[in-house]
């Protein structure tokens, strides 16, 4: 028994008795420790949803008409951005159409001087 007793003796300073004193008292009363966790993960649960209803707030999207207005005019952009690459790409195929002509025009016309 002597040794147990030695092992729970606890070094303590100056000035930390009396504080040891009631920190023990409270927890071999039972109400110190768990009563501390209970409120503790309430406060924490309380101020977690108040912070994370304050982003949802500050992060929510625009109303619904708002946001089919943009997706609508994106699609408008893309789809004439889209038309005018066809356009450029349709000319740009059309000038080597008519190059690609005037070249074999030319090769034809050779080989029949020969």
């Amino acid at each position: 028994m002597k040794r147990d007793e030695e092992d729970e003796e606890v070094e303590l300073k100056e000035g930390d008795e009396d504080e040891a004193l009631d920190d023990l008292d409270l927890e071999e009363s039972g109400r110190y420790a768990p009563a501390a966790g209970i409120t503790g993960f309430v406060a924490g649960a309380i101020v977690g949803a108040l912070v994370g209803a304050g982003i949802a707030l500050l992060v929510a999207p625009a109303r619904g008409a708002v946001v089919r207005e943009r997706i609508g005019r994106r699609i408008r952009e893309l789809r004439e951005d889209a038309r005018d690459q066809l356009d450029d790409w349709e000319g740009e195929a059309r000038r080597e159409i008519r190059k690609q002509r005037r070249r074999l025009g030319r090769k034809l016309h050779r080989g029949r001087r020969a």
